[in-house]
């Protein structure tokens, strides 16, 4: 019995990964054109702290293909901040590129840091925008072609919000590092994959939103208590009957020098998001995002009953693991040998599997220097 259970869960995600690679590969699509008269843009950078790279990441927009003008503000809480002089410096060599692009200091203090910081940017543009183009800090725009995250946002049937499943390009330079690309670009979790497979998502590291949209639903302020903003913004959106949207693009981060605790806490964030905010997809995470090993375990437990059912299990979740990383490292921009793919299936599941723990045993974390608990709901609250 516990054989013929293991081909089964693997015979289902088998097939789930096979889709899922079939939909990645249609996501290219024709280069939409942005309906005139352009919208009026505004791109904000949120920052805090100086991270690597961070100067040419935020200078990289400069050289971002697009046909539409756009303004830029790069946003940092007070001086105090370390990324305050490097934001300065790159806001500098933007002017020179000839972009309407400055610094605002928001002194921002909500419990989700990046949503208070937008918020008040907008605060201080009025009705100069039409639409928002959030870009996170880590982002190299350089080879991103800005068009498909706006074309959508214009025309007689304009969808409300545009994203662009990321991918992590940086230097893999720990142990953390290789695994975060590992989880990112080698799994059913890869966001060009996952985009296929969930289409009421929206992830929020580079996205375009237009501003009535906003407006409709109060404001970007009122996802300042939400530790997954993105998603309750998708959320409140698709409870209006909008539409939402993923660009056929890559958004490059650069994030690099990371520890294996920082990797771990990253995702297990994600995971309370998803405990909190959509719980009914958490037991996903270990039937179909890290269901290889624990496959591979059943098998083992009923291979004296069932030899050979038990091996076919073992070797149908094994080759569609494999697939899937392969299919996710090519999606994501990555080539990867199969040896290399092999690694990474191993690595991003083990990843997965710890933040996974980790969410289930607890709603606090510390963010960015802030304590704070995770409530039913997904809403935030500081703790002393």
């Amino acid at each position: 019995i516990v054989a013929h259970v293991a081909l089964g869960w693997s015979a289902i995600v088998a097939a789930v990964s096979l889709e899922a690679v079939r939909r990645s590969l249609s996501r290219a699509r024709p280069s939409p054109v942005i309906h005139a008269p352009h919208p009026r843009v505004l791109v904000v950078r949120p920052c805090a702290g100086d991270e690597p790279g961070l100067a040419e990441n935020l200078a990289s927009l400069s050289r971002a293909p697009r046909s539409f003008d756009l303004r830029v503000r790069i946003a940092v809480a007070d001086r105090s901040d370390a990324a305050w002089s490097v934001a300065e410096r790159a806001a500098e060599a933007l002017r020179a590129e000839g972009l309407d692009a400055e610094v605002v200091l928001t002194a921002a203090r909500g419990p989700n840091r990046k949503v208070s910081q937008i918020h008040e940017v907008l605060a201080s543009e009025g009705a100069s925008f039409e639409v928002l183009h959030v870009a996170d800090s880590d982002l190299d725009l350089g080879s991103t072609d800005l068009d498909p995250l706006i074309a959508p946002l214009t025309g007689a049937s304009p969808r409300a919000a545009v994203w662009a499943p990321p991918a992590e390009h940086g230097a893999a330079e720990t142990a953390g590092d290789r695994a975060s690309i590992a989880l990112l670009g080698a799994s059913l979790h890869a966001f060009p994959l996952l985009a296929g497979l969930d289409r009421r998502g929206l992830v929020g590291k580079l996205f375009a939103v237009r501003r009535d949209v906003l407006d409709a639903l109060g404001g970007f302020g009122a996802l300042a208590d939400r530790l997954g903003e993105d998603m309750e913004l998708a959320r409140l959106i698709l409870a209006r009957g909008g539409a939402i949207e993923d660009a056929p693009l890559v958004a490059r981060s650069m994030a690099t020098g990371r520890s294996m605790e920082q990797v771990v806490a990253r995702f297990a964030r994600w995971l309370m998001v998803i405990r909190a905010q959509r719980p009914w997809l958490l037991p996903s995470y270990p039937l179909l995002f890290f269901a290889t090993p624990l496959i591979v375990t059943l098998a083992l437990i009923g291979a004296p009953g069932s030899p050979q059912i038990a091996l076919v299990a073992a070797l149908l979740a094994s080759l569609s693991r494999l697939g899937v990383a392969l299919a996710a490292a090519r999606a994501s921009g990555r080539t990867a040998s199969l040896r290399v793919a092999a690694v990474e299936a191993l690595r991003g599941d083990l990843l997965l599997a710890r933040a996974f723990a980790r969410a289930l045993g607890s709603r606090r974390f510390s963010w960015r220097g802030t304590a704070l608990t995770i409530e039913r709901g997904g809403r935030l609250r500081e703790r002393a």
